[in-house]
């Protein structure tokens, strides 16, 4: 594995590792927040080790997902445009009240968040 793979990798489990604790305690606009950039953070490892480029600086995950070339379908074609939202709406009190203050639509991103990071390290792991 590149040694910028394993870079990028490290700070993705990081933000996945406080997304998980912001989920435990209850801050929800922090959950989004380490999710979306956990993911994020797990496709520019792929695009680096799989397609020896580096990635784009954007924090679209639907277009990194496409950089890629990874095929969402393999986990039922979660809706990842709802994650990269969260980069933005968190940043705001009033977006973050409207989007973010109920558990029952963070539980949505928050799984969707741990399903595709899982699903992208399990493929690094494996390439």
């Amino acid at each position: 594995m590149k040694k910028e793979t394993i870079l990028w990798m490290q700070q993705a489990q990081e933000d996945y590792d406080m997304m998980l604790l912001a989920w435990e305690h209850h801050k929800y606009n922090h959950t989004v927040l380490f999710g979306q950039q956990a993911v994020e953070k797990i496709i520019k490892a792929y695009i680096i080790e799989n397609r020896s480029v580096a990635p784009r600086k954007i924090h679209f995950i639907e277009v990194l997902i496409k950089d890629a070339r990874l095929d969402l379908s393999e986990i039922k074609s979660p809706d990842v445009t709802r994650l990269s939202f969260g980069y933005t709406r968190v940043r705001y009190p009033d977006l973050t009240k409207k989007y973010y203050e109920s558990r029952i639509e963070v539980n949505k991103l928050f799984v969707m968040a741990k399903a595709v990071y899982i699903w992208i390290y399990k493929k690094l792991k494996n390439s």
